[in-house]
């Protein structure tokens, strides 16, 4: 039976090292989770080039969002170029919540994060804070393990302290 544990991080650059803390303790990454806000944002018409010396997930994580969202970048048809929509942020998500989601974006629309999140059974109003907070630049971050491996991942999310941290088991 699946273990979800899950914590808001104070930003990004913190969230790299949990992430890169769980792979070195044998954490798979395809059992994590990751939602941030995305950087480029600020104009979501042009797709900035991923930063030299990015993490390997979130660089990972963030071109393959970026390619989801293909309309907003280089693979956008010409005709669409004229008339972009009306879009205030972007978050990216990146393993288990993303493929929940039904892709690795989520837009201006916190339906279907916060969605997710609740049906990996946490409470929907840690559901609700986890979203705020990501929209003003913290980073979330869940792991799908076993009760009987969740050890390395509870050690190590003690050690980064997570804000807001909680824990669900569900039956599917």
């Amino acid at each position: 039976m699946p273990l979800y544990v899950a914590g808001l991080f104070r930003d990004r650059g913190i969230a790299e090292r949990v992430i890169r803390t769980l792979v070195d303790a044998g954490v798979p990454d395809g059992e994590i989770s990751l939602a941030i806000r995305e950087e480029a944002e600020e104009d979501v018409t042009q797709r900035r080039e991923l930063a030299a010396g990015q993490p390997e997930f979130a660089a990972l994580a963030v071109q393959s969002a970026w390619e989801r969202l293909g309309w907003q970048g280089g693979a956008r048809p010409p005709y669409r170029d004229h008339v972009t929509p009306d879009i205030q942020y972007t978050i990216l998500t990146a393993g288990p919540a993303a493929i929940a989601i039904g892709g690795a974006q989520v837009g201006a629309s916190a339906g279907g994060l916060v969605g997710a999140m609740a049906n990996f059974g946490f409470a929907l109003d840690t559901a609700r804070t986890w979203y705020d907070a990501i929209v003003v630049g913290r980073a979330w971050i869940m792991v799908r393990t076993t009760p009987g491996a969740a050890d390395p991942v509870r050690r190590v999310f003690g050690k980064y302290a997570p804000e807001v941290h909680a824990e669900s088991m569900r039956h599917w």
